[in-house]
């Protein structure tokens, strides 16, 4: 049975969980995607985590626009390959209910991007004495 520090050491990024507004699109074309929102459940500079009421399979790309606090007028716009999705346990119980916990490895991310990452993860650990 695999632990949390384990699934952390292969991620090879810090990731702090932070509720950060995202919005996100499954379709490849621009002039047909049809765009959700929800809240980031972590963040680090190789991905994103976040709940969705839609299904996500394995490999398919998702496009996405985060808000990051540190740019809090701007959109951070970055696309991604769902790496893993975690069904919700009440799910098995009621099957109208589709609540999942998406994993995304961000995609070709700017130099600047990961930058912008790096950065706000510092201030929150900072500003939250060192706590993920």
């Amino acid at each position: 049975m695999e632990d949390k520090n384990s699934r952390q050491e292969r991620r090879g990024a810090r990731r702090i969980k932070k509720n950060l507004i995202i919005q996100y699109s499954m379709e490849s074309a621009p002039e047909l995607r049809k765009w959700d929102v929800s809240s980031v459940r972590d963040i680090s500079e190789k991905g994103v985590s976040f709940i969705t009421n839609g299904k996500f399979p394995l490999g398919i790309i998702v496009h996405m626009f985060i808000r990051i606090p540190l740019k809090p007028f701007e959109w951070f716009e970055v696309s991604g390959k769902v790496v893993d999705v975690e069904e919700s346990r009440t799910k098995s119980q009621d099957p109208e209910f589709n609540i999942s916990l998406v994993r995304i490895a961000f995609m070709d991310l700017k130099e600047e991007q990961k930058i912008l990452i790096r950065e706000y993860i510092a201030w929150c650990l900072s500003k939250d004495g060192g706590k993920k």
